[in-house]
């Protein structure tokens, strides 16, 4: 009984496969001709789905830069190939000949093969040159054509890139009227077709440009050298490494904005988030799409809340105007940076139109002046050269210099401000009227290892680590002579320093001497809103200073502004401390006009910098000016 079932199951199983070799035969041998021919008029083509970029918000939720939609006319690269072959071979001076009648399809049939007189149509649509479009197709042939050189040299065989598989944009931020055009001539045509693309947009145009940065598409060099190893992907660290190097590829490809500069770049990972992808299948002679196999969404990137103020901002940019300059405002205790204004500026939403004039431009827009303009600091140094000396001893609170007007040493002669001198003087007072003298002879006393120990310990010398691409670190030289010393002690010589590091320095004088991270970020959120990271600095440890010194010196700033060099600014009812400083360049009547200072004197809530760049003006003049109108828009 039991053999006669088993002979039974196994009668079954062996028909069962016989009906599927049957059928494998059938397919394979009487239809195989059919299918092959199916297989061959249809792929599966993968398309990347566009992800937003994160937004950028200033402290108080105020948009300052956001992806908005965009519509793009994209073209097949077949196409774009065809036309690049059209410039090859000499045809635009044809179709220029034509451009009066209806281009003839016997033309391109010479470099399209589809018949269609595409390029003629676009460029009546668009109303446009037809050169431009060859142009367009000419640009994009040849960076697809690098990247695939470059894959090919590496792979040591030829292929097929991702590049040559998918439409590119010919034509951006196309109008809503030419896009109703479009859609009903495109329909028409096999190859066009008409995309949503996210656009880079900043509400604010201008303002804070510096800071926010701009985004733009990677260039050859960053295509074949970028290490796609690197973690871009923070929010990914769960995943492995194969998972990380392949979303970075798919994130990064010829037409990825990724930032260039400010923030955009520092934080290009956090924002760019990641493209999702659809699979089609496709009919090749027609390229229509014959069904959607699969589609996963994309991943939206992180937004970014800045610590900087866009009514403080607005001020600041105001106060500037047209000169070259910057201001820095920043809370003294936790090192937010309120305010960074850089003059001049660039609107960011023209920029690609306009790149190639302000690239031009000798008063160059695009130096980041607060971090990347590195100037002699002149009086306002006189600050750390007196805290200096008086903790290493060197002088006290009763220590007096006779100023004459000047002080020789050797065949030299080192002036003073006043031509008459400032007479008999103490710190105080030396401090209160800028008196080069006294800091001559305080800076023979101090000597130049310790003037450099102390302005290193003030930040001099070193990048302040701000989450800012491209910071100077200026110059701190180590004085090999007396004739150096003396130079250094008032902020004069090969001493370069940038707005940012002054206005730490200020603020820890402010603060009581604790060391502070000026830092840009508040937070970070996920597209929900949820919180990732909280950018909630503290001041991380204090210089050993005396509190009877700094109390000293924060009483002789506060004199400045009251019966000082600072007197006729004007700052009256605002209770400031601060010191101007003029930095002399080698032409005459050009100088350097700093003014930096914190308020309110007894509890500060703001420290700031202000400096105009080759002005014939001195400190308080040029820079104090501008401070007060600053302080009056802060209250």
């Amino acid at each position: 009984m039991l053999k006669k079932r088993f002979n039974i199951y196994f009668g079954i199983i062996l028909s069962l496969f016989l009906v599927i070799i049957c059928r494998l035969f059938y397919l394979q041998m009487i239809e195989g001709g059919k299918y092959s021919g199916i297989s061959d008029s249809k792929r599966i083509m993968t398309i990347d789905i566009d992800t937003l970029r994160g937004t950028i918000y200033d402290r108080n939720g105020e948009i300052l830069a956001i992806d908005k939609h965009s519509f793009d006319l994209s073209v097949s690269y077949k196409k774009l190939y065809g036309s690049y072959i059209c410039l090859k071979n000499n045809i635009i001076p044809k179709l220029a000949e034509k451009r009066s009648r209806t281009i003839t399809q016997s033309l391109c049939k010479e470099c399209h093969p589809d018949n269609e007189v595409w390029i003629n149509r676009i460029a009546e649509l668009l109303k446009i040159p037809v050169t431009d479009i060859f142009k367009q197709s000419v640009q994009i042939v040849e960076k697809v054509e690098k990247i695939k050189n470059h894959v090919e040299r590496r792979n040591k065989r030829e292929m097929y890139i991702r590049e040559e598989t998918v439409p590119h944009a010919i034509f951006t931020n196309i109008s809503w009227e030419n896009i109703a055009k479009l859609k009903v001539v495109i329909p028409k045509i096999n190859g066009i077709e008409v995309d949503f693309k996210p656009m880079r947009w900043y509400p604010k145009q201008n303002l804070a440009s510096h800071i926010i940065g701009y985004v733009g598409k990677l260039n050859s060099k960053e295509l074949n050298d970028y290490n796609f190893k690197k973690r871009w992907f923070d929010n990914l660290s769960e995943k492995n490494e194969s998972e990380l190097e392949y979303f970075a590829h798919k994130s990064l490809s010829a037409d990825s904005l990724v930032g260039k500069t400010g923030i955009e770049n520092i934080f290009n990972s956090r924002l760019m988030g990641i493209p999702g992808e659809r699979f089609e299948e496709i009919t090749l002679d027609t390229l229509q799409v014959n069904k959607i196999i699969l589609e996963r969404p994309p991943i939206s990137g992180d937004n970014l809340f800045l610590t900087i103020d866009s009514r403080i901002q607005d001020v600041a940019e105001k106060i500037l105007g047209k000169q070259r300059g910057s201001i820095v405002v920043m809370n003294p205790w936790n090192g937010e940076i309120i305010a960074m204004a850089s003059s001049p500026r660039f609107d960011l939403n023209t920029l690609s139109k306009n790149f190639t004039s302000i690239s031009k431009n000798p008063d160059k827009p695009f130096l980041n002046r607060p971090i990347q303009s590195a100037l002699p600091p002149g009086s306002i140094f006189k600050i750390v050269t007196a805290i200096a000396a008086l903790e290493e001893n060197s002088i006290d609170e009763n220590t007096h210099f006779t100023c004459y007007g000047s002080l020789k040493l050797g065949n030299t002669r080192f002036r003073c401000l006043s031509n008459y001198g400032h007479g008999l003087l103490n710190l105080e007072e030396a401090i209160q009227y800028s008196c080069n003298v006294f800091f001559f002879e305080t800076g023979r006393k101090l000597g130049g290892t310790s003037l450099s120990e102390w302005a290193d310990k003030f930040g001099f010398g070193n990048v302040t680590g701000i989450e800012l691409p491209y910071e100077k670190k200026g110059n701190m030289p180590k004085a090999a002579s007396m004739y150096q010393v003396m130079n250094l002690s008032i902020g004069q010589g090969a001493m370069l320093v940038t707005p940012l590091q002054i206005t730490k320095m200020i603020a820890m004088i402010a603060n009581g001497g604790w060391n502070i991270k000026p830092h840009i970020l508040k937070k970070i959120t996920d597209d929900k809103g949820n919180i990732l990271l909280n950018n909630d600095l503290k001041p991380f440890d204090r210089l050993n200073i005396s509190e009877k010194n700094l109390d000293y010196v924060r009483r002789s700033l506060r004199k400045v502004v009251t019966d000082g060099t600072a007197k006729g600014v004007g700052f009256g009812e605002f209770r400031v401390a601060g010191k101007s400083g003029t930095a002399e360049t080698s032409r005459k009547d050009d100088n350097h006009a700093w003014f930096s200072g914190y308020v309110p004197f007894e509890n500060p809530k703001y420290c700031f910098t202000v400096i105009i760049e080759h002005t014939s003006s001195h400190g308080a003049d040029a820079a104090g000016t501008l401070a007060l109108k600053l302080l009056e828009k802060l209250s």
